[in-house]
């Protein structure tokens, strides 16, 4: 049989759904709980194969305790409990198999428990390679293991966020996204590399227009969106959760910004490392997915290239400085001195035809700039 904790604050909802999983025969009650915290504690200890959790609890809405309790069980399945069928999009929007609508039809019971033991078999195939058919009670109550996650030390997905957002697969299909701030809530989160980042942050900065409760929906179905993107992959935990925070493991992605910072990070400097820097600096930081909360980070990311292409023009040959140069009015249009040294490099090298084109490039940035 499967072990079970309920967890409703009404005594009476948690002692009708114990009668009837107890008469379906394939669930054992291991605990009820009136107060969410009471059922996290017995969860470490209990570790339950299923959870039936209400939405409407005291504190803490049902939503975000599903995702502390993923975290304290992670191979639990949840099973929503409301007396509000409005919150069904929400429930379906988290990694719960399923809601049931109060009060609890014993059919709508049965389907639900039928779909966890589908999912519990599937997964045991996926684990073994196993497609032999067996007894349904053996399936139903062995011991099984969640699907290895890809290791997190190999990179397998390209991501570009110089210019723009975009990540490829590993066969090198560009992913969509479902919405904007499906996209924006990957960015952010990646932008962290790594390090967790509060709710109320993300709150802040993707849904400070709306609500605070329209907000936090918005941002569980955001999270499912891109959890279910990755999951598609093969990559069932890219998102994670733990103490009201969340944040993306970035091994997983190889990054033209990794790639960037490592070259400007060495100390030898070549003709061939500057192309590529020249190369991988296709643009600013997510420039044209205009994120504010990135600006601060694009501007030191801008600097701190300006700097590296001026600190090589020194260890450069001389024909091999005019593309650091023309990066360089790209980066720093406002400083003279990068033009000055490009017209006279481009004479230097019997280029005049270039020089007069710097040199009306830079007159027509003066004009612009006597205009404003």
């Amino acid at each position: 049989m499967w072990k079970a904790i309920l967890i409703d604050d009404e005594e009476i909802g948690l002692d009708v759904l114990d009668i009837m999983l107890s008469e379906t025969g394939q669930v054992e009650v291991v605990g009820k709980y009136q107060l969410v915290h009471e059922a996290m504690t017995a969860c470490r200890d209990k570790q339950p194969e299923l959870i039936f959790l209400d939405i409407e609890m005291p504190g803490i809405s049902g939503l975000d305790a599903a995702e502390q309790l993923n975290v304290i069980c992670p191979d639990a399945a949840i099973i929503f409990v409301t007396a509000h069928d409005q919150y069904a999009i929400d429930a379906f929007h988290t990694e719960a198999i399923g809601y049931l609508l109060k009060p609890v039809a014993p059919a709508k019971l049965e389907r639900t428990l039928g779909r966890y033991a589908t999912q519990r078999n599937k997964q045991y195939q996926q684990t073994t390679g196993s497609v032999d058919s067996m007894d349904n009670d053996e399936h139903n109550n062995m011991e099984l293991e969640q699907p290895a996650s890809p290791a997190p030390s190999i990179a397998t997905l390209s991501l570009r966020v110089m210019g723009s957002l975009q990540v490829n697969a590993v066969d090198g299909r560009l992913l969509s996204w479902r919405t904007r701030k499906t996209k924006e809530l990957f960015a952010l989160l990646w932008h962290y590399q790594g390090n967790p980042v509060y709710k109320f942050t993300i709150l802040e900065q993707l849904w400070a227009d709306v609500p605070a409760q329209q907000g936090q929906k918005l941002l569980h179905t955001s999270l499912y969106y891109v959890r279910n993107l990755f999951k598609t992959l093969g990559y069932d935990d890219v998102v994670k959760y733990g103490d009201e925070r969340y944040w993306i493991e970035p091994a997983i992605f190889h990054s033209d910004l990794a790639q960037l910072l490592e070259l400007i990070a060495q100390q030898t400097v070549t003709a061939e490392t500057v192309s590529q820097v020249i190369a991988l600096y296709s643009g600013d930081y997510l420039e044209t997915e205009h994120y504010t909360w990135a600006d601060a980070y694009r501007i030191e990311l801008r600097g701190s290239v300006a700097a590296y292409l001026v600190q090589a023009l020194s260890q450069l040959a001389v024909d091999e400085q005019i593309a650091p140069l023309y990066k360089l009015l790209e980066l720093e249009p406002d400083v003279d001195r990068h033009y000055e040294q490009l017209m006279q490099l481009l004479l230097d090298t019997n280029d005049a035809t270039g020089a007069a084109r710097v040199k009306e490039r830079q007159q027509q940035l003066w004009a612009e700039n006597r205009e404003r």
